[in-house]
């Protein structure tokens, strides 16, 4: 499999472009757009965040969800998860998305007498597990962030330098990609790949990327005392899983204005989808 084809998919294009799909691009997108979406041979591909985000209950706009995705038949993946990723790494010494395939899947859903979502979710099965997956990962998020506190640069910055000493930072977290991997292998378990092979088409290499600029981004709104309650990092983790998948995928459909901006930061390749309403910001997402 060509690396320039992630997850067996076709290379992105004009002709056949293709977007890691989120939540609020869904629930804003009218049946009409996404109909013509559809129309127009973009492919959409469905990340287990997305997955998690729509059966861990069912209400009306879920509903609509899955009515409007079902126009995608024939256009419509389904994305490796983040942990299946990096468990594909560890196993071969090769970034995931030139060894994982993302499935085509088709979505019929349909309303029952008792005015129940029916849906057919054999597909789908691998979210169920994302809760789990998700609480697992919280403990170590905050280990990373809290080890801002002790950067040299953040610690000893005065309040009024700390913004262009956090703007330096991301562009390491960008630009440097050997002090990228001088940080994995400080962090690196024994079994994990070597630091020397990972770059930009790597599950880990991206996840260590994002998270680091979430990491400074949330001690640039509140500060090195903050300390991230439960709730804020369920949501976090969330959004950082869409953005990891997005830059491996190469492009983005969200209304989400942080998501937006780290993936243009990160990937500036990348394919974003036009915004098709106001777009809104990670803290006032809701309850995912």
């Amino acid at each position: 499999m060509s690396p320039n084809t992630p997850f067996g998919l076709e290379a992105p294009g004009i002709t056949r472009p293709h977007y890691v799909l989120d939540k609020s691009y869904l629930d804003g997108a009218s049946f009409a757009r996404i109909q013509y979406l559809a129309q127009n041979g973009v492919n959409l591909l469905l990340p287990d965040a997305l997955i998690h985000e729509l059966v861990r209950k069912r209400d009306r706009q879920r509903t609509h969800d899955f009515f409007k995705l079902a126009k995608f038949d024939g256009n419509l993946f389904v994305l490796p998860g983040i942990g299946e990723m990096f468990r594909a790494e560890q196993e071969f010494n090769a970034p995931a998305p030139s060894i994982l395939r993302a499935p085509r899947v088709g979505l019929h859903p349909r309303l029952l007498p008792s005015g129940e979502l029916g849906l057919d979710i054999e597909a789908l099965q691998s979210a169920f597990q994302h809760t789990d997956e998700l609480n697992a990962g919280l403990p170590p998020i905050v280990e990373i962030w809290r080890e801002f506190g002790s950067i040299p640069k953040l610690k000893d910055a005065a309040p009024t330098d700390r913004p262009r000493v956090i703007e330096e930072l991301c562009a390491e977290i960008r630009d440097d990609r050997e002090s990228m991997r001088r940080f994995y292998s400080n962090h690196r378990p024994a079994t994990f790949p070597s630091a020397d092979l990972l770059d930009e088409r790597w599950a880990l290499f991206r996840w260590q990327q994002v998270y680091l600029l979430a990491g400074l981004d949330f001690y640039a709104r509140y500060g090195l005392e903050a300390e991230p309650d439960e709730e804020t990092l369920l949501h976090e983790r969330i959004d950082l899983d869409y953005t990891i998948t997005a830059l491996l995928a190469g492009g983005l459909a969200s209304d989400d204005s942080d998501m937006r901006e780290r993936f243009r930061f990160l990937r500036p390749d990348g394919l974003l989808m036009p915004l098709r309403r106001a777009s809104t910001t990670s803290s006032s997402r809701g309850e995912p």
